[in-house]
């Protein structure tokens, strides 16, 4: 397609960089253009032409703008993993502010909203505890790595900067397994093959390490023999899964999975000091293959710990954790009110929930199973009403039902904590609508080197926000 001269100006919530056309036929038509920063003047190849914007790819790069700073990784320009390596990471902190700040004015038409900067992260590299990562046939080779920008071709990649070096080196193991076996890889297209992704956690606070293997049959030969020859090579390796997932999916794990060697958990250790002190406190988690588990932990307990501080929990306080998904919330919660419900509709998560309560020692906490709107009903038939409401759903957002049936709870206050500025905004409006107020905001940066952004918005009854 057409090619242009581009000025970036800005970037927008998807990572990309926002320009003009400064030269030309398509003179001040605004272009979307990856891998870009402000301040750049680039030569740019249109992937995508519209009446009123464009895509596009770079070509060359004209003129350096002044946040543009080499790549930790040889592969970042065209893997689709990190999107923002070619960015100093002082002006990555800078745009994820901003990006939120945006959500609130454009979305919720919210401007009263206190944002503060973005909190960094203690390590902006070797940070990832979770990896899914596909797998494919590449120049007759078996490859893992991660999908190039907006498609499913595979960018080789076994040296993921980003990635906890546990994780990266279990990887590597686990694809030395599949071709050494010589596993058929599943082909999306074609729906045959059986090996889909290889997926590796590790619990930073215990160096536990966790492999999965991703298939769509349980019948591949020498899964025990694969699975022993692991435990014996890597340490601190704890368990071994093979998941089945047989369906026409984009998911990576399937409903299903088998223990192949050690047990189907890891143990990690989260969290700081007394919270008699003023600390977060010091708990234990399993972590399951299907277990929700913030990839940063580094970053999660400082994250915990603002949603906690800004909740201002009493002893006598009930408190609401909402998605608890295993309980990691709702667990620091118990240790400092008198009682907590976690409501979550995983219900492998909930039994995880209460195995890790019980693991803690935690008998102030309790777990419904089922989407909130259709459990609140219930809970608030049984238990007393919430004097706090805290919830962390998943990148799409809360239910409308779901927050209604939160306001109508009249808590004294909503912790809500959002992976997705767009989504959180949406959610504040509705419930700016039901006479909730947001009065301050946290943005965490969770991934760096990427445009995602965590974020703790503390919400009172307009009546009471003064007293927040």
């Amino acid at each position: 397609m057409d090619g242009c001269i581009v000025k970036i100006e800005s970037l927008n919530h998807r990572g990309e960089g926002v320009g003009k056309v400064v030269s030309g036929p398509y003179e001040g038509l605004t272009v979307f253009v990856p891998r870009t920063v402000p301040g750049d003047v680039v030569h740019a190849s249109f992937v995508e032409k519209k009446k009123s914007f464009a895509r596009a790819e770079v070509k060359k790069i004209l003129e350096r703008g002044k946040g543009r700073v080499t790549e930790a990784c040889p592969v970042a320009s065209r893997c689709g993993g990190c999107s923002w390596q070619h960015i100093d990471y002082a002006i990555q902190l800078e745009w994820k502010t901003k990006m939120v700040e945006e959500a609130f004015h454009r979305i919720a038409r919210i401007h009263d909203c206190v944002v503060y900067p973005c909190l960094p992260s203690e390590k902006t590299l070797e940070y990832r505890n979770k990896v899914e990562v596909p797998v494919a046939y590449k120049d007759g080779q078996v490859v893992a790595g991660f999908y190039e920008t907006y498609t499913h071709n595979i960018v080789p990649s076994e040296d993921c900067p980003v990635e906890h070096l546990a994780v990266r080196d279990m990887i590597r193991r686990l694809l030395e397994q599949v071709r050494k076996r010589r596993y058929k890889i599943y082909d999306e297209k074609t729906r045959r093959g059986s090996v889909r992704h290889l997926v590796a956690r590790v619990a930073p606070g215990t160096d536990e390490v966790m492999a999965v293997l991703v298939s769509t049959t349980r019948k591949l030969p020498g899964l025990e023999v694969m699975a022993s020859e692991l435990i014996e090579s890597v340490n601190n390796l704890k368990s071994v899964i093979l998941n089945i997932n047989d369906r026409a999916t984009n998911i990576v794990l399937g409903d299903r999975d088998y223990l192949l060697a050690g047990r189907p958990y890891i143990r990690d250790v989260l969290g700081f000091g007394d919270p008699e002190e003023g600390g977060l406190g010091r708990l234990s988690f399993r972590i399951s293959p299907q277990s929700f588990y913030q990839v940063n932990s580094y970053q999660a307990s400082n994250l915990y710990a603002t949603a906690l501080s800004w909740a201002e929990l009493k002893p006598d306080d009930v408190v609401y954790d909402i998605y608890s998904g295993i309980g990691t919330i709702s667990l620091f919660a118990a240790l400092r009110s008198s009682f907590v419900i976690g409501i979550e509709e995983v219900e492998p998560a909930v039994k995880d929930a209460y195995k890790n309560a019980k693991d803690n020692r935690i008998e102030n906490v309790t777990f419904e199973v089922g989407k909130a709107a259709r459990v609140m009903p219930g809970v608030l038939a049984k238990y007393p009403k919430p004097d706090v409401v805290i919830m962390d759903p998943p990148r799409g957002g809360a239910e409308r039902e779901t927050l209604a049936a939160v306001s109508d709870a009249e808590p004294r206050s909503i912790v809500y904590v959002s992976c997705n500025p767009a989504t959180l905004a949406r959610d504040l409006a509705f419930l700016k609508e039901k006479g909730w107020r947001a009065v301050r905001c946290q943005p965490f940066d969770m991934f760096p080197m990427t445009s995602h952004v965590e974020t703790v918005v503390l919400m009172c009854a307009s009546s009471e926000a003064g007293k927040c």
